[in-house]
């Protein structure tokens, strides 16, 4: 499963330069080629850490010149949530703290037997936290943030703002998702996935949930079947569609990790609960997102547009 997300981490590269070729202002006709991810911050950031594992546990953060109140844009990395790195968007969001906001990167501990997606909001909540402090003491006052990721990256935005908004030491006042899963109880997630076989992603799942079944008890709904599918109903953003926040959708149609159908459920359960969206379809991609430039250019000119109108 690993290896499955190390061979596309150079589309998704390629994905955000161009986003950072537009943030830019040059159109998408200035996207860039991928170059190979850095091991240090761009120029004018910093490397905090926010927990006792320095290295899992940081994050990269941007400052705008002026300083005063603005928002906060955090990037969250994707990657099965047991691969990638927060260095992906080290430039990203540097472009957005060219632009004004607060911008940072961040890692987490990867989902283990020992650690599970509930660990992995605890981190968020660290990293928002310490984002807070830093900027309050650099002369700017924090009180509101997007979230954006892709993969799981994006579902660990959806589910800590819907969530955790009302204790998150910065409140999350939208997300912005490329191709967040949204429920992780759906058969057409756990079945059939590109990521890997029944039994990785019954693997995968319990090491996010906390809960262990076998592939036995799960075609038979047998045994542990009930409390593992509760335990992933928790940490599903579609379980807290009634609290969510304005939101971005950007999906593949032929995504074959991230099921196209879960994702549009979600965006018409917060249409139902009357939480702002926008659903943006990439007819011509799957889970890289890698074939509608102008699908891309809707999600960044959205996304320009809920900075503008959420971080008020």
């Amino acid at each position: 499963m690993k290896a499955f997300f190390q061979k596309f981490f150079s589309l998704f590269l390629a994905f955000f330069f161009f986003l950072s070729g537009l943030l830019q202002g040059g159109g998408s006709g200035n996207s860039q080629q991928p170059t190979p991810v850095p091991d240090t911050p761009s120029d004018g950031m910093q490397t905090l850490v926010y927990g006792a594992d320095a290295t899992r546990q940081s994050l990269n953060l941007a400052l705008p010149a002026q300083k005063g109140e603005t928002g906060l844009v955090l990037f969250i990395h994707g990657g099965a949530w047991i691969f990638g790195d927060k260095a992906i968007y080290n430039d990203v969001a540097a472009q957005w703290a060219s632009a004004g906001y607060v911008a940072a990167t961040m890692s987490y501990r990867y989902i283990s037997d020992t650690v599970h997606m509930n660990d992995l909001l605890d981190d968020i909540g660290a990293a928002l936290a310490k984002i807070k402090e830093t900027a309050a003491a650099a002369g700017y006052t924090v009180n509101k943030a997007i979230l954006a990721g892709m993969s799981a990256g994006a579902h660990l935005s959806m589910l800590y703002a819907y969530a955790r908004k009302s204790s998150a030491p910065i409140t999350p006042a939208a997300v912005v998702s490329f191709c967040g899963p949204s429920d992780l109880t759906r058969a057409d997630f756990l079945e059939n996935n590109a990521l890997g076989s029944l039994n990785d992603m019954l693997d995968l799942m319990a090491k996010a949930g906390g809960v262990r079944i076998s592939a036995e008890e799960y075609t038979n709904k047998s045994g542990n079947y009930e409390a593992f599918m509760s335990a992933l109903r928790a940490v599903s953003p579609i379980t807290y569609a009634a609290d969510a926040v304005p939101t971005v959708f950007a999906q593949g149609e032929k995504d074959n990790i991230v099921p196209f159908a879960g994702v549009k459920e979600l965006s018409e359960a917060l249409t139902a609960a009357g939480v702002t969206n926008d659903f943006v379809s990439y007819p011509n991609s799957d889970h890289d997102l890698a074939n509608d430039p102008d699908s891309a250019e809707q999600v960044y000119n959205l996304s320009v547009q809920y900075a503008q109108t959420y971080l008020k």
